[in-house]
């Protein structure tokens, strides 16, 4: 080994970093190690169209991270000490309709009844009751969140105690649509419901899904989702900046291609120009569930194959991003300050319905489903003075029926002009006049962007029930650590808490400390 450190972490995405950045305030000696040019996975922004235009090539709005208390305690001074902002519209979602209505979720709740309120008062009365349920069992599931997972059986048995856990333990083995339908009589807000809950990669109508729906509404009010100032990818910087601010070292253009093990345990890694990196306590690896036996061997043969078991999520998306000389304006907002999110729908639930079948029968989309952020209404930094970003996203097939999932590289900018010829329904202003440049992710370069990514699903594998809690990936690596192989660890969108800008490599940190024997709790007070 010609390097040698406590700790070498494989893959810089933000879940890795975060890890990274704990250990790194604990006193190891830390190195990660990413094969991009950048760091932080999907957590990143660049230039992507021309100079001077910020856009979050990946993930964007960040509320479950809002929970964490990596930000909310600013447990490792991201906020205080290493220059992260957030700003926080006060609509964090909007849905705008093709007849011209909208529906509007605001981070006050009262706002939000009201805007319910004016397509079914019995729907935003149910809303209303349904959110003050929720918010008083959000303790709970906070907590859960950002430390190692119960097992499934503990969290279930738990339940069983009280009339209130047995009813949970219905919504979990229930679909979205079904306790949606169930709660509310007005197809427009289902629909806004539904979409909004799809965002996790999984259908409204999968069992196993109505837990998605059930808490987020109640985080929705609970937590105030933002972007961070500079865009998403400042997450990131902050980040990096904590893990060398303690005498870490975080290293891009560099590709791991093995972790070394001697005698059943961890010891470093080699990267594919041959460099070797030592690693004296513990190995990070933010490698997919599906390649672990192509970067590690010796892990047993049943592990390895019940996790390229794990099954991903229902489909993938598609990304476009506009370099504007104005921000889209869509009339039925006139008169409301900018939302965080923008919602392009059309108001017809037979069809909203099928439009999950095309994507699972790997066929293109034919109706609009966008979701929409012009960052800089509320972030001037991110483009030239009086200029505006557009961040234009569209769920799509990973594996196209025709031509499998290489054909995405023939018919990327033929779906992207397809985008944008639905969204110029709903803003009137995005003629190709006010066009400066464009930028195109299809599902396929989301697996090229990270192998975490694997069938360009960003939330790693499905948010099933029984890819939940201890469950997640498997049952076998639900701890982070791998067994059979001391010192390795694994984090990434795959392990619990999931996918999306969550930070949960605290829980890994949690649980690595916890092996090490030293104090999680006292190393984040010293801190403050």
């Amino acid at each position: 080994m010609t390097s040698n450190y406590d700790v070498v972490v494989v893959g810089a995405g933000h879940n890795s970093l975060t890890a990274a950045a704990y250990l790194a305030a604990a006193g190891m000696r830390v190195l990660v190690l990413e094969r991009n040019e950048w760091a932080g996975g999907g957590v990143f922004t660049r230039e992507a169209t021309v100079p001077g235009f910020k856009h979050d090539i990946h993930s964007t709005g960040h509320m479950l991270i809002q929970a964490n208390p990596l930000i909310a305690k600013d447990e490792l001074g991201l906020k205080s000490r290493f220059g992260l902002v957030y700003k926080y519209p006060a609509i964090t979602e909007a849905t705008v309709f093709d007849d011209g209505t909208r529906i509007l979720t605001y981070f006050d709740l009262d706002k939000t009844c009201e805007s319910l309120a004016k397509i079914s008062a019995r729907d935003a009365e149910a809303y209303r009751l349904h959110v003050q349920k929720t918010k008083q069992m959000l303790p709970m599931f906070v907590t859960g969140l950002f430390a190692p997972p119960a097992p499934l059986g503990s969290f279930l048995s738990m339940l069983e105690q009280s009339r209130q856990g047995r009813d949970l333990i219905g919504i979990m083995n229930m679909s979205a649509y079904d306790i949606i339908n169930r709660m509310f009589e007005s197809d427009k807000i289902k629909i806004h419901f539904m979409k909004y809950s799809s965002g996790a990669m999984s259908a409204p109508e999968e069992k196993g899904t109505g837990l998605i729906f059930y808490m987020l509404v109640g985080f929705v009010h609970a937590y105030h989702g933002g972007f961070p100032v500079g865009g998403s990818g400042a997450l990131t910087d902050a980040l990096v900046q904590c893990i060398v601010h303690h005498g870490g070292q975080v290293r891009t253009r560099t590709d791991v291609v093995r972790v070394v093990v001697k005698g059943g345990r961890a010891v470093g890694v080699q990267t594919n120009d041959g460099e070797e990196f030592a690693a004296s306590k513990v190995v990070i690896a933010s490698i997919h569930p599906h390649l672990l036996d192509r970067y590690i061997a010796g892990i047993d043969a049943d592990i390895i194959a019940d996790a390229k078991k794990t099954q991903p999520g229902g489909y993938s998306s598609m990304n476009t991003h506009y370099a504007l000389h104005a921000a889209p304006v869509y009339p039925a907002l006139q008169g409301v300050e900018p939302p965080m999110m923008v919602e392009c729908l059309l108001g017809d639930m037979e069809n909203f319905r099928r439009d999950y079948d095309e994507l699972r029968y790997g066929r293109l989309p034919s109706r609009a489903g966008l979701t929409c952020a012009t960052h800089t209404n509320h972030d001037s930094s991110r483009a030239p003075p009086g200029k505006a970003t557009l961040y234009l996203y569209h769920f799509m097939p990973y594996e196209l029926a025709e031509g499998g999932a290489k054909r995405w590289d023939d018919i990327k900018n033929e779906v992207a002009d397809w985008m944008l010829d639905a969204y110029r329904k709903f803003a009137t202003n995005m003629g190709d006049g006010n066009i400066i440049a464009r930028y195109v992710d299809s599902p396929l370069d989301y697996e090229r962007t990270s192998a975490s990514f694997q069938r360009g699903d960003v939330s790693g594998i499905g948010r099933y029930l029984y890819q939940f809690l201890g469950r997640r990936p498997t049952p076998e690596l639900s701890q982070y650590a791998v067994p059979g192989i001391g010192g390795l660890y694994l984090s990434g969108p795959f392990m619990h808490p999931g996918g999306g800008v969550i930070g949960g490599g605290r829980a890994t940190a949690v649980k690595i400390m916890a092996d090490l024997g030293l104090d999680f709790d006292k190393t984040v007070a010293q801190q403050r």
